[in-house]
């Protein structure tokens, strides 16, 4: 895909490097030429001196070439505004803006981002992002992560198991007959930075081993179970 990152602070050189270890072509714009020199250095993106609200410098970037535009400056109006001209002169396709301010993010005002008004696909908040994060581990005991899908009917929990967890040395098939209440789907586990698919006749060992597995989400108070 070819992507612009508005804003080459903390953020967007985080953003920047993730997705071009993913082979995405990458166009960065900031107004700091300090900032624009350690991406270059760092990096193998484009990158421009400027002002992302700038029509001429987000031509320059190929803006009208791009398939999704990621805002992500210190001013959530600067935001907002590259994300309208984006849209208005180059019909980007999908517009992402951090916003910090939780008065943007008002239930009250959830008709500001649409394609009649402010025309943003998506929204980026640090601090609703930090505790949703606190949320998810809170809501899993013995989970590192807990990531919820289809509309939040069922969570993929990450979990490190080692000698004192209840399910350590289990054989995947004999999960459910042990812990009958368990009701959960081991998609597959992690040793020494590779990925397995879950085997049914594979015991849960040290290694340390991390597993992903699928529960529903009216269970998630009672995996006591991965609790180590």
């Amino acid at each position: 895909m070819n992507i612009i990152i508005c804003g080459a602070g903390r953020v967007g050189f985080t953003i920047a490097k993730l997705l071009t270890e993913q082979n995405h072509s990458i166009t960065v714009i900031d107004q700091s030429s300090d900032d624009i020199q350690k991406i270059n250095e760092s990096l193998d993106v484009k990158a421009i001196v400027g002002k992302a609200t700038s029509p001429e410098i987000l031509d320059r970037a190929n803006t009208s070439d791009a398939d999704m535009l990621i805002a992500v400056t210190r001013n959530d109006e600067i935001n907002m505004l590259i994300c309208q001209i984006a849209y208005s002169l180059f019909k980007v396709p999908k517009k992402i803006a951090r916003i910090r301010s939780q008065e943007y993010l008002d239930p009250k005002f959830s008709t500001l981002f649409n394609k009649d008004n402010l025309p943003i696909d998506y929204v980026i908040s640090p601090e609703i992002e930090i505790a949703n994060s606190l949320q998810r581990k809170l809501e899993a005991p013995g989970a590192l992560d807990n990531v919820p899908f289809a509309e939040n009917k069922i969570r993929l929990l990450e979990i490190l198991i080692d000698e004192k967890c209840p399910i350590h040395q289990i054989k995947l098939k004999e999960l459910t007959n042990k812990f009958p209440n368990l009701n959960a789907y081991i998609l597959g586990v992690i040793r020494e930075e590779s990925f397995f698919t879950a085997i049914e006749t594979e015991r849960i060992a040290l290694a340390p081993t991390f597993v992903f597995c699928l529960v529903p989400s009216s269970l998630i108070n009672k995996l006591s179970i991965f609790s180590c």
